[in-house]
């Protein structure tokens, strides 16, 4: 791993301000998405015949669930990649922080 720079801290620092509205807008999408899946699948499961258990079989296998399904799972990817990267952000500057408490010790 390369040296934590105070420009590499800067620039971590930068990304977190940058991307605060992108990470909340991502997490609400991120929302969205499940519930959208789950009136996709209570819209399907009330319009179809059958037992409870056939009604969720059908809801299942709805073209409409299953691209509900991909949405969620679409959004989950972008969201979680960038909550990663900020989490690695996060790390920089900890460490940078670490490594200047020490030299400040010495």
């Amino acid at each position: 791993m390369s040296e934590i720079t105070q420009d590499r801290m800067e620039a971590a620092l930068h990304y977190l301000g940058e991307t605060d509205k992108d990470y909340a807008l991502e997490k609400a999408e991120l929302e969205r998405s499940e519930i959208a899946r789950k009136r996709a699948r209570a819209k399907v499961f009330l319009t179809v015949d059958g037992t409870v258990a056939e009604r969720q079989a059908k809801a299942e296998i709805d073209e409409s669930v299953t691209e509900s399904d991909d949405r969620y799972i679409e959004c989950v990817q972008i969201f979680e990649t960038l909550k990663a990267r900020r989490e690695r952000a996060e790390i920089v500057i900890d460490v940078w922080r670490s490594i200047n408490a020490a030299r400040r010790k010495v």
